[in-house]
């Protein structure tokens, strides 16, 4: 079974678990349940997810669920060598998480950067806008006040 990674994906986006669990009408808690593996995250929420971090699909986020636990030595195991060889393969399987946690770091980096850019580029875009807006409605003022003005109106 997988999941997704949202803790990646907000830490990416340099966001709070309280602004997606908003984003996502969802309670903050019940983002946190999600988050940590004690609950799934409803189907209708998984477009919302990939509009919120502008992806077209959620495959480079996906986890598989295990368990990190080892099995004890005083378990039900009958033979001391099973036992030894299922604590090295965890310790195998965990090295490998590791080693593609490290690759995939820097890629992580890389993209949080360029999503970030992207979001700079938005809004300073935005500013842009709004900065004309504003512009043109000083000069709509400046018309009013100058008819206002040459009617012998005062204001």
């Amino acid at each position: 079974m997988s999941r997704i990674d949202l803790v990646r994906l907000r830490k990416r986006a340099g966001m709070s678990q309280r602004e997606l669990a908003d984003l996502l009408q969802v309670r903050p808690s019940f983002l946190s349940a999600i988050e940590n593996g004690k609950s799934r995250l409803p189907e209708e929420k998984l477009e919302k997810i990939k509009e919120i971090f502008e992806l077209d699909n959620l495959e480079g986020y996906m986890m598989e669920e295990t368990s990190d636990t080892v099995v004890p030595p005083h378990s039900h195991l009958s033979d001391q060598s099973d036992y030894l060889t299922q604590l090295l393969n965890h310790f195998h399987d965990l090295a490998h998480q590791r080693d593609k946690e490290d690759a995939t770091s820097n890629a992580e980096h890389i993209a949080r950067i360029e999503f970030l850019e992207k979001r700079n580029d938005r809004l300073s875009q935005r500013v842009d806008d709004l900065r004309e807006e504003v512009d043109h409605l000083r000069e709509d003022n400046l018309r009013l006040k100058e008819l206002l003005i040459s009617n012998g109106i005062a204001y």
